[in-house]
This record gives C-alpha cells, structure tokens and sequence, in this order.
C-alpha cells in the first residue's frame, strides 16, 4: 500500500475514533470501521513506517499510531457490543438486580475478549515494530 492511501485510509479512521471514542469496555460497533480491519492495520503499519523512520521522529505521532493500532481490538461484531446499562429501563422490570447482574456478566464477557484481542495486537506491533527497526 502506498502511503498516500495509508494516510486516507489512517484519517478515516481516526475519525471514528474521535466521534465514537470509548468509554468503557463494552465495545464498539465494527459497523463504524470504514475499512476492514486488516486494511487498516496495513495502512497504520505504512504509516508507522513512515513515521518511525522521519528525522526528527515525531514520538507523539509514533504512539498515536501505536494506540490507534490496539485500539481495533474494541471494534466487535455489532451483536456482541453491549450497550450502555439504561438505568430506567432496568427501573421498570420486575428484577432489577438480576437484570444489572446480567449486564455486568455480559460485560466482563466482552471485556475479556477486548483484553484477549489487544494482547495479539500488542504482539503484532511489537513483532513488527522489531523486525522494522522501529523500536
């Protein structure tokens, strides 16, 4: 890819991250991606690349890519973000103690999962970042 395209690509989705920034650990709707993620983790590689080699090296760039990187981690399939607990909602059911039970189980759930998938990613940088004299 060419870092023309990784930029666009970069930019794109940096501005979901700035619209749908996360605010716990419920996830985030993969929907939001304007690319695939696989394509965006090229582009921000290209762009790290690009970044990691400039003289002087803009370190804050640096890490904004890093993080923008194991950020894809919280994109999830749209059916398995959990939704922010409605307290009224949960107010007008007949059990809302198990009902706020439910949605705290529900959450570690995808808690861990975000946890387990920034893990590999933290890998993958690191591999990369390695074998490209990034680090």
């Amino acid at each position: 890819m060419d870092l023309e395209k990784a930029i666009k690509i970069v930019k794109e989705y940096g501005n979901v991250l700035r619209e749908k920034s996360i605010r716990n650990v419920q996830g985030r709707c993969q929907s939001l991606l304007p690319y695939d993620k696989d394509t965006i983790k090229e582009a921000i590689k290209v762009e790290l690349m690009y970044a990691g080699t400039a003289e002087p090296r803009d370190e804050k760039m640096f890490g904004t890519l890093q993080l923008s990187f194991l950020q894809l981690a919280s994109f999830l399939s749209d059916g398995d973000v959990v939704p922010e607990f409605e307290v009224d909602g949960a107010l007008d059911t007949d059990d809302v103690c198990h009902d706020y039970f439910k949605y705290l189980k529900s959450s570690e759930k995808v808690s861990n999962h975000i946890l387990e998938q920034t893990s590999i990613l933290v890998d993958e940088l690191d591999k990369f970042c390695q074998d490209n004299g990034l680090s």
